[in-house]
């Protein structure tokens, strides 16, 4: 499923987005190792603050993968918590010179939700 938030309203997508963000964040949603994290993972895409990322529910709140805006820039993990976003952890999306791919980063992220009980 994918959102957009625009002007403060959070709607459907109903028309394709066609970033680079939107298209990366889709192909690491179709390569999620684990099942529940695919049926439960949202696409975001907020406009207000130019920015796309792939929203878990979990045990503990709604966490979110944010995709950078540029390359060379990390992956965030983020938590929506009561008192507000928190940095819990970061992807960096190269190693050894390399671009990170999407399936590195979605087993990426599955491990960090599967390794702390979130999922």
């Amino acid at each position: 499923m994918e959102i957009v938030i625009r002007a403060g309203k959070v709607k459907t997508a109903t028309d394709a987005i066609t970033t680079p963000q939107a298209m990366k964040a889709r192909s690491i949603a179709n390569f999620l190792p684990i099942p529940s994290l695919l049926t439960c993972a949202t696409i975001v895409h907020n406009e207000d603050d130019n920015s796309t990322s792939i929203r878990f529910d979990t045990q503990a709140g709604p966490i979110r993968l944010v995709l950078p805006v540029a390359e060379g820039f990390e992956f965030h993990i983020i938590h929506d918590s009561d008192t507000g976003p928190r940095i819990l952890d970061s992807i960096p999306s190269a190693v050894r010179g390399s671009s990170l791919s999407v399936r590195a980063v979605a087993f990426r992220i599955s491990e960090f939700l599967r390794t702390r009980g979130l999922k």
